[in-house]
């Protein structure tokens, strides 16, 4: 089931002293409740070369907020943009880390997440600097690993298997895997999991809704004050497709509560990623085409357990 959503905007354009700009404010009704958006425009965030870059890859982790883009010149030029999000999810101290050379030429990524276990693909010291788990494959189709604290280098790639061509890629600590989101014939989408070392494809998988493009892990909790629903299991996840959708899934694959289709707010063009802080409960939405990131504020849940196991993430429309 769909639900529509009408938006009110208010225009005019506030500069932002250190990072884009906010372009368009205004609310929306997410199951039942309004909450406040701020649309920020980053096309120029990457640094001089990029007038096009946006938000293909995201995700959130200790206070940051990283993105990744396609390597184009004009896009992120083979850098992560990183944020420092404020409490009321203002994108300040945007700064970038070039990714440098990854298994086949500049690095630019569909999706990215943090694993946060301390052991596995990706893994760093708790005192280390966040590595970021990548995922490339629009031509050169693997997985690497990005350290945030070493710019340059992309290491221990691994090829992407033939059967999938993930479109993010999301670190899913209460069941010590990853998960990925696939679109396959007529924007059919799937989620499916990978071993947390290897990164094989395993054989469990659930559809999500269609033309899904970016995905992050959430606590039951946090889904739950969303929502309004029970959810069932330790985690759930947020999925969002580029026919702007939006929706949760427990990791069993139930739909939680309905699907929700944004209409009427104008700056919305296509989601590709997504990104959540539980800490500040703010929902992070990546519009590639729209070269934005639109931030929703919603109420804290009365009993938000932050789980330190999950880990946040997103990606890229196929034209």
């Amino acid at each position: 089931m769909k639900t529509i959503l009408a938006l009110v905007a208010s225009t005019g354009v506030a500069a932002s002293a250190l990072a884009g700009s906010i372009t368009n404010t205004g609310t929306l009704n997410l199951y039942g409740n309004n909450y406040g958006v701020t649309t920020w425009r980053i096309a120029g965030d990457a640094g001089a070369a990029s007038t096009a870059f946006g938000a293909e890859g995201m995700t959130f982790y200790n206070g940051t907020l990283y993105v990744s883009h396609d390597h184009d010149a004009n896009r992120a030029a083979g850098k992560l943009v990183k944020y420092t999000p404020t409490a009321n999810g203002n994108l300040t101290s945007a700064s970038t880390v070039a990714f440098g050379s990854g298994p086949a030429g500049t690095w630019g990524p569909e999706g990215i997440t943090v694993n946060t276990s301390g052991a596995g693909y990706g893994s760093f010291a708790a005192n280390g600097s966040p590595k970021i788990v990548a995922v490339e494959t629009r031509g050169t189709d693997a997985f690497g690993v990005f350290d945030t604290g070493v710019p340059g280098t992309i290491s221990n790639p691994v090829a992407v298997d033939p059967s999938i061509a993930p479109d993010d890629i999301a670190w899913t600590g209460s069941l010590n895997k990853f998960a990925t989101v696939v679109e396959g014939l007529n924007d059919t989408s799937f989620l499916r999991y990978l071993n947390s070392t290897t990164m094989a494809v395993e054989s469990s998988s659930f559809q999500v809704i269609n033309g899904a493009k970016g995905l992050t892990t959430v606590s039951a909790a946090f889904a739950a004050a969303v929502t309004g629903q029970s959810v069932l299991t330790s985690q759930a996840f947020l999925v969002v497709s580029e026919f702007d959708g939006f929706a949760f899934f427990d990791t069993n694959g139930n739909m939680i509560g309905s699907e929700i289709v944004f209409s009427g707010y104008s700056p919305i063009v296509e989601l590709e990623s997504v990104a959540v802080d539980e800490v500040n409960n703010l929902i992070f939405l990546g519009d590639e085409a729209g070269l934005a990131i639109h931030v929703i504020q919603v109420p804290a849940p009365s009993s938000l357990a932050i789980l330190g196991l999950a880990g946040f993430a997103g990606t890229r429309r196929r034209r």
